[in-house]
């Protein structure tokens, strides 16, 4: 098959999604500041609202998961929140050593878990924010809308990440689709985003610059 696409793109863009969430997962409140002189970011995570109900009691026990992306092994949590569909945290996070202009490649990924004790958290919903959009200077306050994880398999995506460390430029190539799930009333299916092993592919990667590093990815539904 032939290159289905092969551009150029920063690291943020590979996060940027303006979509609307195709299900309601309830809203998300936070708030960000920025300490100039120590260089740390400040991440306020205030309250949840309107979350789907994931215990037989008809509530949730939420808590809050935070990374700054595209790190993903150093993960901070809120506390877990009993039995409330509308949560508050009022809990602040520190992100120290944070120059801003390395804080600007980086993107706030807030995950909501229901907490369960006797098996796997179940994924309520998530919120992407590339910080490079952010106005540090106004010590902005948001609420967002969560975004549906991800349910069914779509098919996968053969892929190929090229880092060049000179110009900070990241070159993502689309090679080939497979078990594509049919969609559409013609018998496609819509391409739309990578899941599962992600991060192995993003630190090979780093790891080996200027080198393509070809690897499969699991798609998610829209």
């Amino acid at each position: 098959m032939a290159f289905l696409q092969n551009r150029s793109i920063s690291l943020v863009d590979m996060y940027i999604d303006n979509s609307e969430p195709s299900e309601n997962v309830g809203q998300i409140h936070f708030s960000l500041e920025y300490d100039f002189q120590n260089t740390t970011l400040i991440l306020r995570i205030i309250q949840g609202k309107e979350l789907p109900a994931k215990d037989l009691s008809g509530t949730s026990d939420p808590y809050v998961r935070v990374t700054l992306l595209p790190d993903k092994k150093h993960r901070l949590e809120t506390k877990i929140k009993r039995r409330t569909l509308n949560p508050r945290w009022n809990e602040t996070f520190y992100f120290e050593g944070f120059p801003i202009q390395k804080l600007q490649s980086r993107v706030l990924h807030l995950h909501v878990f229901d907490y369960d004790r006797f098996s796997r958290d179940d994924s309520i919903g998530e919120v992407f924010l590339p910080l490079c959009q952010v106005d540090f200077s106004e010590k902005p306050s948001f609420w967002k809308a969560l975004k549906p994880p991800a349910k069914d398999k779509c098919g996968e995506l053969l892929t190929s990440l090229c880092y060049h460390p000179s110009n900070s430029v990241l070159t993502l190539t689309l090679l080939k689709a497979r078990n594509l799930k049919a969609k559409d009333i013609n018998g496609k299916s819509g391409k739309n985003g990578s899941g599962a092993t992600e991060t192995k592919h993003w630190q090979d990667m780093i790891t080996k610059p200027r080198q393509t590093i070809v690897q499969w990815h699991r798609l998610k539904p829209e």
